[in-house]
C-alpha cells in the first residue's frame, strides 16, 4: 500500500532482461507484495524465469522472449509469442506497470501492454547504471531517480521499494523463520563453484578454477559444481578430474536454484548464479570483471575485483580491450588464492546448514 493509503487493483511488472535481473527483481516483487501494494500482480517475464514468481500469492505471469537483453532469442515464432504475451496483458488491464531497469525499451514493452500509468526507475546523471541502459530520447519521467551516491542495485531497488509502498510503522514486518532454519552443524563446509557466464570478457582462467577446486577440497570442504545442460561437457572437461569428490551438476535453472539452497557459500562470476544464490540466502563470492565492483554486489557476499592494470577499466563488459595484449585483464588478475580466502572468512561469518 503506498503511502496515500491507495491500494492498486491489478500491479504489472515487466521484466525484460537477462536473468540475474530477473531472480533480483523476483525478490524485490516478493517484498511489495509482503507491504499489500496491490490486490494482485502480474508479472511479464521470460519462460525460463517463470517459476521465481510463482510463490509469491495473488501473481499471475505471463510469458514470453524479448528483443532486449544478452540472450534475446527472439527468432523463428518468438516475435508472435511476443505479440501475443502483449495482448494478453492488455486484456488483463493492469492499473499500474513497474519496470526496475529505466530503459526507453521498457517503456514501451508497457505501452504495448496498454497499462494507463508506467512507474519506473530513473538514474541521476553520473550514475553508472546509465552506461548499461539505452535512453537516446531522454529519461522520460521516473518515479524515483536513484542518487549517484546510490550506486549498488539492490540499495537502489530497495529505494524504489520504500518509495511505492512504505514500511509497516515500527519497521519491517517480523520475519517468519525458515522451516529448515539455520544452526550450527559440525560438518564439512558447502561450497558451489559456477565458471560460467554469457560473455567471454567474465570468464576466470580454467586454471584457477581447478586450484580453487584442489585447495578447497584439501581444506575439507564438499564441492559442487553446477553448469547448464548445454555446458555439462565443458564442465566435465573443467573439473572431472577430480572424479567424485566433486559433484557436478547441470540440471534446469530450476534445479539450480533447488541446490543452491544447501550451499554454505557459492563463488561464481558476475552472472545471475551469485544472485540466485543471494535470492537463497546462501552467502556468495563474486569474481567481477568490467563492472565497476559495488554496482551488482550481493549484500550477502564477497567481491573480488581488479582493473589489471587495464586503462580502460571499467568498461561495463563492453571489452574494448578483446584482441589486445591485456584482453579480459581485470578478471584474469584476480589471484586465486584471494578467492579462496574469500571463501574461508565469507563461510567464517554464514551459519552452516543442516
Amino acid at each position: 500500500m503506498r503511502g496515500s493509503g491507495h491500494k492498486e487493483r491489478l500491479a504489472c511488472l515487466v521484466v525484460a532482461h537477462n536473468l540475474g535481473d530477473a531472480v533480483i527483481q523476483s525478490g524485490f516483487l516478493r517484498q511489495l507484495a509482503g507491504r499489500g501494494y496491490a490486490d494482485a500482480y502480474l508479472v511479464w517475464t521470460r519462460p525460463q524465469v517463470a517459476f521465481l514468481f510463482a510463490e509469491i500469492p495473488g501473481c499471475e505471469v505471463v510469458c514470453s522472449q524479448f528483443p532486449v537483453g544478452t540472450a534475446k532469442q527472439m527468432g523463428g515464432a518468438a516475435v508472435f509469442t511476443f505479440l501475443k504475451a502483449a495482448w494478453q496483458v492488455r486484456r488483463r488491464r493492469p492499473s499500474v506497470s513497474i519496470d526496475l531497469i529505466g530503459d526507453l525499451r521498457d517503456r514501451m514493452f508497457a505501452r504495448l501492454a496498454g497499462t494507463p500509468r508506467h512507474l519506473h526507475i530513473g538514474w541521476a546523471e553520473g550514475h553508472p547504471f546509465n552506461r548499461l541502459i539505452r535512453n537516446p530520447l531522454g529519461v522520460g519521467r521516473p518515479f524515483v531517480t536513484v542518487p549517484t551516491g546510490l550506486r549498488n542495485i539492490y540499495a537502489a531497488y530497495e529505494f524504489m521499494l520504500h518509495r511505492l509502498a512504505p514500511p509497516y510503522e515500527g519497521g519491517r514486518p517480523p520475519v517468519a523463520p525458515s522451516a529448515a532454519g539455520l544452526v550450527r552443524a559440525a560438518r564439512a563446509l558447502r561450497v558451489g563453484l559456477h565458471p560460467f557466464a554469457s560473455q567471454a570478457c567474465k570468464l576466470w582462467p580454467a586454471a584457477n578454477w581447478q586450484r580453487l577446486t584442489r585447495d578447497l577440497l584439501a581444506g575439507g570442504a564438499e564441492v559442487f559444481a553446477f553448469g547448464a545442460p548445454s555446458e555439462a561437457r565443458a564442465l566435465q572437461a573443467l573439473l572431472g578430474q577430480f572424479g567424485e569428490r566433486v559433484r557436478l551438476v547441470t540440471g534446469s535453472i530450476v534445479d539450480f536454484a533447488s541446490e543452491t539452497a544447501g550451499l554454505d557459500v557459492l563463488v561464481g562470476l558476475d552472472s545471475f548464479s551469485v544472485h540466485m544464490a543471494q535470492r537463497q540466502g546462501v552467502r556468495t563470492v563474486v569474481i567481477n570483471a568490467g563492472n565497476p565492483a559495488d554496482l551488482w554486489a550481493p549484500p550477502l557476499g564477497a567481491v573480488m575485483a581488479s582493473s589489471g592494470g587495464c586503462a580502460r577499466y571499467p568498461c561495463y563488459n563492453v571489452p574494448l580491450c578483446e584482441g589486445t595484449a591485456d584482453e579480459f585483464a581485470c578478471v584474469k588478475s584476480v589471484e586465486e588464492g584471494r578467492v579462496l580466502r574469500a571463501v574461508s572468512l565469507t563461510a567464517g561469518t554464514a551459519e552452516t546448514r543442516t
